[in-house]
């Protein structure tokens, strides 16, 4: 890999460990402010919603100034913002830190991806996107589990402490390396924000596609924050151990996804894009409704790496699609791709909480997998992956 691949890379292995983090810390959190386990949380909301809400700016930045610009600044004020966190005297100062990273966090992620774009063509895309999937997961993965370990052993504060130290480290790497620029970031496009989102919307695949990634970041990630409680309740873990186990869970959701991305070719080749999308997201449903039965939490995390590798075979046609959508503005593509998919993983908890509260985690988990199986089925008609 080059430079420019391997900052990349540890750019959004950053961006994942701080997403991932705060899952498994909600129950120690919420006890530390005497807050609800649903306040808390909003933790995860507060991550994901300004991610999602900073891309339709960071997306054309990128475009305009050059992807690499963009990321580094991201980089650096993320790691400031996660530091911030780890300080924390209150819960809303934590919360509020969470805000700030999440915006900046949002520039990492899209437009490695754009980046990706620029430099590959679709047929090579498609393993370069698997592989930094691989990158993006291992974050995610070992953000949850690392998170419930150092929890036990240190605090929360150690965990969140552990995030900030990760991004510090990348950050200094990003600045400090030679970056060669990519074509996009040789020429940027003089063109208004308006004109980079009229090319993307002249794709008639583009409502189809951004609605499609809200609805998915919604049903996968709602049920993430309430794992601890779900163990608890229905597989007999003891709340001492809950978050350390949750973590665990939460991090078999990247090994699957990591045994999509170092196997991506061979699964392309042996089942086709369109097969590979609906078997994945059947996988995905399959687990969830599997969930309500599980009798103990290492069940779980079988179960949830098969859905972690079903979830990545439905994720990455869709990711591969936003940046065919407009090639003269890939950068607005991507980030409103990532838009769509933050605001969706922002939404899914509240009301996985509320139907929840209503209804219980039973028919809470079955709702969302029947959506998640209708969802892969809609895809493939609708955008022809």
């Amino acid at each position: 890999m080059t430079s420019l691949s391997l900052v990349f890379s540890a750019c959004a292995f950053a961006s994942g460990f701080a997403l991932r983090t705060v899952d498994p810390l909600i129950l120690p959190i919420a006890q530390r402010f005497d807050v609800t386990p649903a306040t808390a949380a909003l933790l995860t909301s507060a991550y994901a919603l300004p991610y999602a809400l900073g891309q339709p700016f960071l997306g054309p930045l990128g475009d305009r100034f050059g992807k690499v610009r963009c990321i580094q600044a991201c980089i650096v004020v993320l790691a400031a913002a996660l530091v911030l966190g780890a300080l924390a005297p209150s819960f809303q100062w934590l919360l509020a830190s969470r805000l700030l990273a999440g915006a900046f966090a949002g520039g990492l992620i899209p437009l490695v991806l754009a980046g990706l774009g620029d430099s590959y063509d679709l047929q090579q895309r498609q393993v370069m996107v698997g592989r930094l999937l691989v990158a993006i997961i291992s974050g995610q993965m070992l953000g949850s589990a690392a998170a419930g370990l150092v929890s036990d052993a240190f605090g929360w504060r150690g965990a969140m402490a552990l995030a900030a130290a990760v991004a510090v480290l990348v950050a200094a790497s990003t600045w400090a390396t030679a970056l060669r620029t990519t074509r996009s970031d040789a020429q940027p496009p003089a063109t208004s924000f308006a004109g980079l989102y009229a090319r993307v919307f002249d794709n008639p695949k583009a409502f189809w596609l951004y609605g499609a990634v809200v609805a998915e970041g919604t049903l996968v990630f709602a049920p993430f924050p309430y794992m601890g409680q779900l163990l608890i309740e229905h597989a007999g873990s003891v709340a001492s151990a809950a978050p350390t186990q949750a973590g665990l869970v939460l991090a078999a959701f990247g090994i699957g996804g990591v045994v999509y991305g170092l196997a991506v070719r061979r699964i392309i080749a042996a089942l086709g894009v369109r097969r590979m999308c609906a078997i994945g997201s059947a996988v995905v449903a399959a687990g969830y409704a599997g969930f309500v039965v599980l009798p103990t939490w290492w069940l779980y995390a079988l179960l949830m790496a098969a859905c972690g590798m079903g979830y990545y075979m439905l994720h990455n046609c869709l990711q591969i699609e936003a940046t065919e959508l407009a090639p003269s503005a890939r950068g607005s593509a991507v980030a409103l791709f990532a838009c769509g998919f933050f605001a969706g993983q922002a939404l899914g908890p509240p009301l996985f909480g509320v139907l929840m509260h209503a209804t219980g985690f039973g028919f809470a988990l079955l709702a969302g997998a029947a959506g998640t199986a209708l969802l892969g089925r809609a895809v493939v008609r609708t955008i022809g992956v």
